[in-house]
């Protein structure tokens, strides 16, 4: 498993042939000469990501000719921020020897030394306690909860046999702290409505739902900002809670790079995850990068995309997908699971369906998607959220972290 969505290396194993006195050393194709042999030029002898290439076809307007910049779509320039590189590709090159069975991990470990299941359990819109203990009889361990879904009395009940089997400890609760719960006594307020309802004793990850602060009475439709709740009061209040031992780990939700920056630079106790939406039409790999390396582990919500209840999903039914699923033996939610976890991404898989749930989980690490299946479902990234309200402005991709030389150049 690895954190950028590639495989393990193809010589592992074998003696340094990536060094170029091997024998066997070939050179890897790095993303100039794959445009200068598609014939992508930009007419002044320099390979270009901006023309559409082959049978005569001239090159579109450059940035300084169409009065603005496309740094968020070029490739080449600064840091790469699509599709994982593949490397050498060569007719030639060697296939890898043939390995034994697949076992990939099924927690990860955070940065405070808590283990996270890679596959947790979405608990919105759920209405039914059995649909809860349907999902434990399965094995799922991480049920990821909220107080703005209304519903964690529900969960609590479907959870009340197996915490009276004294089995907290094998389970991981998580819920969120709502928009209008900024302050710090009404987060605390909020927390302790959670525990009572959830009757789990302590919450093992509590996350700030968005970093949007409203009014008490704002609703998603009539959002009214409280400017009195700065986040850094509101992060007080949920280390204190940790400090009681009512939470055992913080993190945020839907947190540009910029804003967990901004927290981590003041905060006692650090942020372990970010829960955001990530889906190969939304991989957002510099947020995911960045932010591992910061210590903060993404957890994806949404991983198949958009509720097929409510608008056609075209991610869960790209052609694209149903072909690898096909290729795989493996249904579509499943490609698009494996896809996050296999990059060390946990996600949160939401469903009221008994089989849907099994599909989700049963078998889910022992197996692999290849290089090449993964390269095409990497083609799906363009940038789309199927989370989107329209009191949300999502901050730009790239603010926060190094920034691209193409941005500091103000190309």
């Amino acid at each position: 498993m690895s954190h950028d969505g590639c495989h393990e290396v193809a010589w592992k194993g074998r003696a340094f042939p990536y060094l170029m006195h091997h024998s066997g050393f070939h050179s890897t194709e790095n993303y100039g000469s794959l445009r200068a042999r598609e014939g992508h030029s930009d007419g002044h002898g320099h390979s270009s990501g901006y023309g559409s290439g082959g049978h005569g076809a001239s090159h579109a307007p450059l940035p300084s000719e169409q009065g603005g910049s496309d740094v968020h779509s070029r490739a080449g320039t600064g840091t790469w921020n699509g599709p994982a590189p593949r490397g050498y590709r060569g007719t030639n090159a060697a296939a890898p020897a043939p390995t034994g069975p697949v076992k990939e991990p099924d927690s990860v470990r955070l940065s405070n030394g808590v283990r996270l299941p890679m596959i947790g359990f979405g608990t919105a819109m759920i209405k039914d306690p059995q649909v809860i203990k349907d999902a434990l009889a399965l094995g799922y361990r991480h049920f990821d909860c909220a107080w703005f879904y209304g519903n964690e009395e529900v969960v609590g009940a479907g959870l009340a046999d197996f915490l009276a089997a004294g089995k907290r400890d094998e389970l991981f609760i998580t819920s969120k702290v709502w928009n209008t719960h900024h302050r710090p006594a009404d987060v605390r307020k909020s927390v302790e409505e959670s525990l009572a309802k959830l009757g789990c004793g302590h919450l093992d990850l509590l996350l700030v739902h968005w970093p949007e602060a409203w009014v008490a009475g704002s609703s998603m439709e009539n959002p009214q900002p409280d400017n009195e709740a700065p986040i850094s009061a509101m992060w007080g209040a949920m280390e204190a809670l940790v400090d009681e031992g009512k939470v055992k780990s913080l993190g945020v939700s839907n947190f540009s790079l910029k804003q967990v920056e901004e927290l981590i630079a003041g905060c006692r106790v650090r942020p372990v995850v970010n829960q955001v939406e990530l889906h190969p039409m939304c991989s957002q790999r510099k947020l995911v990068g960045v932010l591992y390396r910061m210590g903060v582990q993404c957890v994806a919500y949404s991983p198949l995309g958009g509720q097929s209840a409510v608008k056609p999903n075209e991610l869960l039914h790209d052609e694209r997908v149903t072909a690898i699923a096909k290729e795989a033996g493996r249904s579509n939610a499943q490609m698009l699971i494996k896809w996050n976890i296999q990059r060390g991404v946990p996600v949160v898989a939401k469903t009221s369906n008994a089989e849907r749930a099994r599909e989700n989980l049963e078998g889910m690490y022992e197996w692999k998607l290849s290089y090449e299946q993964k390269a095409v479902i990497d083609t799906l990234d363009v940038g789309k959220r199927f989370i989107d309200f329209p009191w949300k402005v999502w901050a730009d991709p790239e603010e926060g972290g190094v920034a691209k030389p193409s941005k500091v150049m103000g190309l």
